[in-house]
């Protein structure tokens, strides 16, 4: 059985390598007056019929490979090196992990370099992440996660090995967050650091190996007799104390290895273990609304920064309460932002507002919105293209006109948001 199973693996994995050489090759030779949006289609789909190989095709290795031998296509766009890390607030547009969205990608790139205006901004997703990519300026040449499953995911890896919870952080240096996937010989390496300025904090680190033995030799303190041995839905952790309040955790699963490292009590390490395969349950707290905010409405902070209030919704759910606004202006970047958060304490819910403004057309600049596994909703409206996101209790609409982007997410149904969009002045029709 494990044998024709690896049989029928690869020989997807070659199929898809062949369609992608068939995909090159009529790249090769078109031009703009023959461009077929037919042909890309069907190579498409038939490529969407073969992924989910997990260990077959490379989607991520499949593109590179394409842009080396097409760099003339891609205006100077170079090929990442083999180590990339984040960079913050701007996003080179990601790795896609999914073979169709490879192409996808590839397609809108190789379109563009032969004068075919597919679009104005990029808009696209992987499995964890939604990005809006806007401007004609420099972009960084590596590839940065704005998380460490953002990463996972743009590598193909579907077993659950980060934690999806954070201990609260006592004192005013709080831990950044730092996210650097390496490629080695066998596989890749994903570290997701949170560290303060001072070195504290802790780390967290994937290593995807060749074998499930390879993966299970990453493992320390099995014969420690200091070690905690923490069993947790069907996996084993070894949980090895460092010190006093400092604990590596470390396990396999499959040909994957995790180390969880740094400052943290027992019980936090049980923690982070449990939030691999259980997330934590969302649990709404109130805000502290002993101040109010400088501005009451969106309208007013975007007023405040010459952003037109006209793309602010006229209409939001009843309950909410303005909790926290915020502005920021920059004429020398040509950026300007405006933002508002409320909550509505007795529906357990809150609500967050976003206008940025870019007026510096050779700009580049990146909005990064979190998912789950939920296909993002797509609706257009007086020649706008909106997106709906989803990721768990959360919901954003989010948006891109011209130089204004816009986001209202929160505690929403897809109805609450379409409502937003049809209260918008500027979209009225």
């Amino acid at each position: 059985m494990e044998v024709m199973e690896m049989g029928q693996e690869e020989g997807r994995a070659a199929a898809a390598e062949r369609l992608m050489e068939d995909f090159s090759d009529y790249l090769d030779g078109v031009e703009a007056e023959t461009f077929d949006p037919a042909v890309t289609e069907r190579l498409l789909s038939a490529m969407e019929a073969l992924d989910g190989a997990e260990h077959g095709f490379d989607a991520g290795r499949a593109e590179a490979d394409f842009r080396l031998r097409h760099g003339d296509l891609f205006s100077g766009a170079a090929v990442a090196p083999r180590e990339k890390r984040a960079l913050r607030p701007r996003r080179l547009l990601p790795r896609l992990a999914g073979v169709a969205a490879a192409a996808v990608l590839v397609v809108a790139l190789a379109a563009q370099g032969l004068g075919l205006d597919l679009f104005q901004y990029a808009a696209n997703w992987t499995r964890g992440e939604f990005t809006f990519t806007t401007g004609e300026g420099w972009e960084p040449e590596t590839a940065c996660y704005s998380n460490g499953q953002a990463a996972l995911d743009a590598y193909g890896v579907r077993v659950p090995m980060l934690p999806t919870w954070n201990p609260v952080w006592e004192g005013e240096d709080f831990p950044g967050l730092e996210i650097t996937v390496t490629e080695e010989d066998g596989g890749a390496v994903f570290t997701e650091d949170h560290r303060t300025k001072a070195g504290d904090g802790y780390t967290f680190v994937v290593r995807e190996r060749r074998t499930a033995r390879q993966a299970e030799a990453d493992v320390q303190g099995r014969d420690d007799p200091d070690t905690v041995v923490y069993e947790f839905d069907g996996r084993t952790y070894y949980i090895v104390p460092l010190g006093t309040d400092r604990y590596r955790i470390t396990w396999a699963c499959g040909r994957y290895s995790g180390e969880i490292c740094g400052d943290m009590d027992l019980e936090q390490a049980r923690h982070f273990v449990r939030s691999i395969t259980s997330p934590d349950e969302w649990v709404y707290t109130a805000p502290d609304m002993s101040v109010p905010p400088k501005y009451a409405t969106i309208q007013a902070a975007m007023e405040a920064v010459g952003i037109d209030s006209g793309y602010a919704p006229a209409w939001l759910p009843e309950g909410f309460v303005p909790v926290e606004s915020d502005t920021y202006a920059s004429e020398e970047a040509g950026w300007y932002s405006a933002h508002l958060f409320a909550t509505d304490v007795e529906g357990e819910r809150n609500l967050s507002l976003s206008f940025d403004l870019h007026t510096d057309p050779g700009g580049v600049g990146s909005t990064v919105y979190p998912k789950d596994d939920s296909p993002v909703v797509t609706f257009e409206k007086a020649g706008v293209t909106f997106y709906i996101i989803s990721n768990g209790p959360w919901r954003s609409v989010a948006w891109m006109d011209g130089g204004v982007s816009g986001s209202v997410g929160g505690n929403l149904t897809e109805e609450e948001c379409r409502q937003i969009v049809d209260s918008i002045p500027r979209y009225a029709s």
